[in-house]
This record gives structure tokens, sequence and C-alpha cells, in this order.
């Protein structure tokens, strides 16, 4: 019992639709437009002038976004919103239904404020993005039935007639039109919250064989509705692999008799299906016609252009609200009806303000795009990575965030050639792969027959999979896995790809690390291949017998943006090989100051000089350092901040590489070779040295330095031995700004790049 508490509300986690106060009158019309609109219910004059506003706003604002004239559509928004601000009193004067007609609550206000993302988007389309697809059907069952009361008494009783429905005809005349109309501004707003990453694809499912059982319950809130779970055996696997979203559409079981005009019946709401994904459902009628405590008669398309928008968002909403529980905008239920539930820094009062909030202010802020959660379905890329995958490599640990009980927490194991899950209820079930469609397979001796863990891939910012499991899905829970990820959430796999080695000579120094069968290997250009052991709490990948360095290791070079951890490149041998940049769009680091050659004395010790000013970034990335000397017997090099220090002592010569990357793999290099040459005498010191002039001595800004002869480097010391201030000079004269120094007295080393000699000054600064 505790597991099936656990995945309760799988196919149905929300029954809720909006009530209303009645006051209304029978009405019947067939208006499209807007003035037909207003004539069925008697003119302009019996509706507010607030109320006209807004209608008539909305069904402009919709037809120019159709359109493509978004600057208008703008223009039009601003004008009612400028008159009745966004989450004002003002607008519970136009909160109630008026004679009959459905027009929202208030009037119009949710497909106003969902205009304004979509508009918004219009006006500033990313050219770049490359949109995902969500694939929706919408399933149409031919009939329901069960017991309908036709009395109070009846329905207090569970009593009444025996009766079938059939789907109403209207919703499949002119090609699904009115349910088109129904779903065409909130595809259109899907897309602009998504910043263009989803589209919507809808098709047609028809089932005019299914009868769904239908039961109507004794007590407020009175459900009229009893499930869909007969729906997911009419369809086909393929039909349900390949599928993201669903909105389930079967004939009304609402009393529609006089006794119950003020009475209001749940007929559906917001469900999911086994992958997570969301599943609108609702009755035919609810496209159709008016419910009682929202009004008379059919819809007109008007209204239906006006509700049904509001509905949507209100059901999608609880999905988000589901899949990003991390985010804690909806605990309880319906909790934004709680004023004191409202963040600090969210502004509004009314349902869908706290929708808009959510949106602009926790949702599109999140690591995770909408669209990287809004598909479910197993694409051919997560097939392609799943076929990699090996059960052996998912032994081990499971757990939900929040552990209650036992059955919260669970193992893969392995028992002779069967694997199992076991939970800490010590109950356990056989699993069976199955990679091409991404799922443990459980048989009949699992306490849910039917229902199969499915593997979730580690998913980065863009949206983009890596082959590395974090977590199984059971139910639409997420296990989360609890051992092999680097930093606790960052698998193995992520160092996946193609790198090239700096400097590359060869086509061993260009390769790819790869994943097949569960082993992870290198296999450079020359087609060398050697298997790699990965060590996740070191961030390396360990060399095996196979390769020709044994016990050498990769070392990781990992990053953590903003939204993510990544793996930039990896060290090996103490050279370093980088990963292509992940976003072209984001420009990488320049070099602007190439570092010249620098000739050292033997026994030099160590040479430093800063690099602060070696390379840019014009999108202002920080930068990472890194240096490689190609021959370390002669100079090694390490970066302590943007300071590079050499060291070394013996006569020759080695080029070092310096390289310069920001956190989306961004590269620049620079090279210089330093050579190491026998010491001159110091006759030949005194001679260089003999005609360097420093002054003003004391100085307040600048000190002015002349009789150069020879290109040198110039490195100021406080007087602790700290560095503040390192050039290069190749001219005679120079002039140095110290005026970002404080008063006190200086240290300058003129150091003579072709013989490594040396002369120190004493600098005071007023």
């Amino acid at each position: 019992m505790k597991f099936q508490i656990l995945f309760f509300g799988t196919f149905f986690s929300c029954l809720c639709l909006l009530f209303l106060p009645l006051a209304s009158q029978s009405q019947n019309c067939d208006a499209t437009t807007i003035e037909e609109f207003f004539a069925c219910y008697g003119g302009q004059s019996t509706f507010t002038t607030h109320s006209v506003k807004a209608v008539s706003t909305f069904i402009q604002v919709e037809d120019l976004i159709k359109n493509g004239q978004y600057v208008q559509a703008k223009t039009n928004l601003d004008a009612i919103f400028a008159t009745y601000p966004k989450g004002s009193n003002l607008w519970w004067n136009v909160f109630a239904e008026i004679k009959g007609a459905n027009i929202g609550t208030p009037h119009a206000y949710y497909g106003l404020r969902m205009a304004e993302d979509i508009t918004e988007y219009g006006l500033n389309p990313d050219p770049n993005v490359k949109p995902k697809t969500a694939n929706m059907k919408i399933v149409m069952v031919g009939c329901s039935e069960g017991v309908i009361p036709s009395t109070d008494a009846e329905l207090q009783n569970g009593t009444g007639q025996f009766v079938k429905h059939t789907i109403d005809p209207k919703l499949k005349e002119n090609e699904y039109r009115i349910i088109k109309q129904s779903l065409s501004f909130f595809t259109s707003y899907v897309k602009a919250i998504t910043k263009g990453q989803l589209d919507l694809n809808i098709e047609f499912v028809e089932l005019p064989d299914l009868c769904l059982p239908v039961a109507v319950t004794t007590t407020p809130p009175y459900l009229s509705y009893s499930g869909i779970e007969p729906v997911w055996g009419q369809l086909t696997d393929a039909a349900k692999d390949t599928n993201d979203w669903w909105m389930i559409l079967y004939p009304s079981h609402v009393p529609e008799s006089p006794a119950f005009d003020d009475d209001s019946f749940i007929t559906g709401g917001m469900g999911a299906d086994s992958k997570g994904g969301p599943v609108f459902i609702a009755d035919d009628k609810w496209i159709v016609r008016k419910p009682a405590h929202l009004g008379k008669g059919n819809y007109t398309d008007i209204e239906r252009r006006i509700y049904l928008p509001q509905w949507l968002q209100h059901e999608f909403f609880h999905h988000l609200y589901r899949i990003y529980p991390e985010l804690k905008l909806e605990v309880n239920g319906h909790d934004w009806f709680n004023q004191n539930f409202w963040p600090d820094d969210f502004e509004g009062q009314f349902e869908t303000d706290y929708y808009s909030e959510t949106l602009h202010k926790r949702l599109q802020k999140d690591c995770a795009p909408l669209s990287s959660r809004l598909i479910t379905r197993k694409t051919d890329e997560t097939k392609e990575l799943l076929a990699t995958f090996t059960m052996d490599e998912l032994l081990g640990p499971y757990s939900l965030d929040e552990v209650q009980n036992p059955w919260h927490e669970g193992d893969i194991i392995k028992e002779g050639t069967k694997y199992f899950w076991k939970n800490k209820a010590n109950v356990k079930w056989e699993v069976k792969p199955d990679f091409a469609n991404g799922q443990l397979m459980t048989g009949n001796d699992s306490p849910y027959p039917g229902k199969h863990f499915l593997i979730e891939l580690y998913q980065n910012e863009d949206g983009s999979y890596l082959p590395g499991a974090v977590a199984l899905k059971f139910q639409g829970d997420l296990y989360q896995k609890r051992f092999d990820l680097m930093r606790g959430i960052l698998p193995i796999e992520s160092s996946l790809g193609a790198y090239e080695r700096v400097p590359r000579t060869n086509n061993e120094h260009t390769g790819k690390i790869e994943k097949s069968a569960g082993k992870i290997s290198w296999r450079n250009d020359k087609g060398d291949t050697w298997s790699l052991a990965p060590n996740t709490v070191a961030e390396q990948l360990n060399h095996t017998s196979d390769s020709p360095t044994p016990n050498q290791k990769f070392a990781l070079i990992l990053t953590e943006a903003d939204c993510g951890i990544y793996t930039l490149g990896f060290e090996y041998l103490d050279y370093y090989y980088w990963k292509p940049k992940r976003s072209q769009t984001n420009a990488s680091p320049t070099l602007v100051l190439p570092t010249a050659d620098i000739e050292l004395l033997e026994n030099f010790g160590s040479y430093t000089f800063s690099l602060a000013n070696t390379f840019n970034d014009a999108e202002g990335d920080a930068l990472m350092l890194y240096v490689t000397s190609d021959n370390p017997a002669i100079i090694t090099a390490k970066f302590v901040g943007q300071e590079l220090i050499l060291t070394g002592g013996l006569v020759g010569k080695s080029t070092i590489y310096v390289m310069a990357i920001d956190a989306n793999g961004g590269l620049a290099q620079d090279s210089f070779d330093v050579v190491v040459k026998a010491p001159v005498s110091s006759t030949n010191d005194r001679y260089i040295f003999d005609d360097i002039k420093i002054s003003p001595n004391p100085t307040n800004d600048l000190v002015n330095i002349s009789g150069l002869k020879t290109p040198c480097q110039i490195s100021i010391y406080s007087i602790d031995n700290a560095l503040v201030l390192s050039v290069s000079v190749s001219t005679d004269k120079a002039s140095i700004d110290l005026s970002h120094l404080v008063a006190g007295t200086y240290v300058m080393h003129i150091r003579d790049n072709q013989t490594g000699a040396v002369k120190v000054e004493s600098v005071v600064k007023n």
C-alpha cells in the first residue's frame, strides 16, 4: 500500500476546473465575429465599458498575432493595460458571468496576459534557435456509459438511469475545427514561453469502439468521471512511445436536467502518462457548450477563443509545477489562491498573474529549459545513446530526493545472470533491459505489472543528452542515481567526444573518448585505441594495461557554468587536450598581445611576468589560463593568477604554449620560445645598463625610463616583494603609469631579454 501511495496520481494528478457564480439565461448563438457576439447578448450596452474593451482587445490581438502584426498587437495590449493596469483591483469589476456568456474570469484577462508573451517573442525571435517538436495526440473516445441521476435525491443516493453517450459530432466537423480553434492560441503561447524552442505537432486519434465507464459522485465537489485507464489499453505501444502530450476527450456524463443548474461537475483536468507527459482531460461538452456553472448554451467562437486558453493555461501550469518540484511553486494544490503563498518578488493578484510571475521569475530562469522537460518520448538521438548501455553499469543505489518510507529507496542488483530491483522494504522484482526503448521491463512478480523503469539520461542546459544515466523514472517519480557521478550530478560520460592537443603536431594528438557496450576508451586519429577506467572521485580516466602509458591518466578539466558542469578537456603527460566549444554563438577569446621570445641566463632560477593583457574576450567572459612547456627539462612554467612563472637553469630552448579558455570551451593560444644561454661578463652587464635613466624619482603618476638598448621586461614590486606591475618594452624609452599604486617605495627590476641581466632601482611614489 505504501508503494501505491507513492505513485498515486500517475495518470490523474489533478482534477480541477474553474468555478464561478451563476446568474445566466439560456443562449445559443453562432457568432463568429466580435460584433455578432455582442449582438447575441443584447449589444455592447449589456456589458461594461471595461468588459467590452477587454473582450474586443483580446480578439483583435489574437487576429493580429495570427497575421504576424506584432507591433500593432503590442500597441493594443499597452493601451488596455494603461487604462486597466495588470493585477489591479479594477479587474474584479469584470469577474462575474454576464447573461449566460462565458468570457473568462476576469473577462479575457488570461488571454491578454498570455498574448503579452506571444507578442514579445514575435517581436524578438531568436534566429539561431532550432526548435524541437513535442507530439500531441488528441484522443476522442467514442462512447461513455454509467448511471446518471435526474434529480437531486438520485444524485445524493448514487442512483439513476444507466445510459450510454456517444461523442458529440461537432468535435469532428470541418476537420476538427473547434478543437483546433481551442488549441491555436495555446500552441502559440507554448512556442513563445519556450523562446521558440518548442513546436507542438498535433494529431487526432479516434477510438469509436471504446466505451469508457463513468460515474457521478454523491458529494461535492461532484465528479462526473471515473478514469482514462482503458484508453491506454486501446493505443499501440508505438503510439504511446512516440508521443509527448495528450488531450483525451470523452462523451460527457454530466447530468443536464434543470435540477443541477446551480451545481458544478468536474469532468477532467491534468493528468500524466507513464512517461510523465501532460494529459489534458475533458468531456466533449467542455469544448462545445458552457457548463451550467459557467454559462448557458453552446459556445460561440468568440467565447471559445477567450475561455479555452484560460483553462488550458490553468492545467498546463499544474503540469509545469509538477515537473519542476524543486521550485516549490505548487505544494498543496492551487496554492496561488492564497496570497500569502506568493513569493515576495511576485506582483499581481489573479491566478494568471501568478503564472506569469512564475514563468518569468522562476521557470525561464531555471537551468533546465522548458523545452527540455516537455518532450518525454525517446527520440532517435536518445535511442542511439541508450544503445550504448549495459545492465552492469546500472547496478547500484537509487532513491527519491525526499525519502519518506523504505519504498522510496532501492538498488539494481544482480543475482546470477538476472537483475532485480530491490527496495529497502526488502521487496524485489526482476527487471530486464529494453535499451531500444530506454527502459527496464518488469514482469508478473512486480507489485505493479506493466509499469516499467524508464532510464533518464543526463541533459545539458541546451537540451542535449549524454549517454549517462542519472535516474530511473517509475510511474512519473524520479529515483536519482546515487553513484558514479562526479560532484554528485555529472556522469563520467560528459567526457565523451572529440579532443585536440595543444600543440598538435601529428594525428596522435587528436582523437575521441568513446563509449561502447558500457565501456569507455580512447581512439586517436592514427587508429590507436586503449581502454579507460573511470574514477569519478578523482575526476579522471585511468589508463589500463592496453594503454601505451599504463597507470597514466586523463585528468579531466571541469568547469561549473551558471547552469551546469561541463568537461572542457583533459591533461595528459603535461599536455592539454581540448574539446570544441559548445555554443558557436559565444565568441571565443582572442590573442591581443603576443608574448615576445625570451632569453635568460643559465641558472636564472625563476622569471615572472604578467599576461593580464595578453588575451581578451569580447563578451567579458572570465578566462582560465593554462600553460605547457615542450621541454620541461629546460623550462617549467606555471600560472599564479595571471602571472606566468618560468623556472629552470640548464642551457637550451623550450617553447611555451599558453592557452586561455572560457567556460563555453572557446580557446585562444599564445606561444613563444625561451632560450637559456650561458652568462655574459659583468662588464657587458654594466655596459647594457650604463645609460638607463629613471625620472622623475620621486614621482606622482608617471615614471619615465630612457637609455634602453635592448628589449626589456620591467617589473615593479612592492616593498614586501609582491609583483604589482610588469610590462614589456622594446624601444629605448618608456613611460610607466603608477597612478593606480598607493604612495610608497617600490623596487623596479629591469631585465634584459637577451642576456637575462637585471638592473634593480628604487622608485618612490608620492
